[in-house]
């Protein structure tokens, strides 16, 4: 099974990733109430919307016209933990190969929307994680 997630993650064409206009508004909100960089940030949303347990609209969340961040600074040394989570859920949901980078940046972006809205310091950042 690993092998077949390794060989997967060819699945994710992208070098970077564009986020929204809105996310990197959001993002810099977030940072100034936590210290939290964009590329960590990110890496929380991406877990918070995968735990919903419902789609992200591809037309309301692919819009390309904010920051800019590559692959290696996204997911620094939990690319292979971060992408099997989303391949993950891909599998599960029966995402064809050509939409999952699609997919990716509206996981990413409604992410931050969940995040910012959840999140509002470091005081309460434990409360994302679910206990029993």
């Amino acid at each position: 099974m690993f092998l077949r997630y390794e060989l997967e993650l060819n699945g994710l064409e992208f070098k970077r990733i564009k986020l929204s206009q809105e996310s990197t508004k959001k993002l810099q909100l977030f940072k100034s109430r936590t210290g939290l960089t964009p590329n960590i940030a990110c890496r929380l949303a991406l877990g918070i919307s995968i735990a919903e347990n419902n789609m992200p609209s591809l037309e309301l969340f692919t819009e390309e016209s904010g920051q800019e961040i590559n692959r290696y600074t996204l997911f620094g040394e939990h690319e292979l933990v971060l992408t099997s989570l989303f391949l993950q859920w891909c599998h599960e949901k029966n995402i064809k190969t050509k939409e999952r980078d699609e997919y990716f940046l509206a996981r990413i972006n409604r992410g931050v929307e969940l995040l910012v809205n959840r999140v509002r310091g470091l005081e309460n950042l434990a409360q994302l994680i679910k206990v029993g």
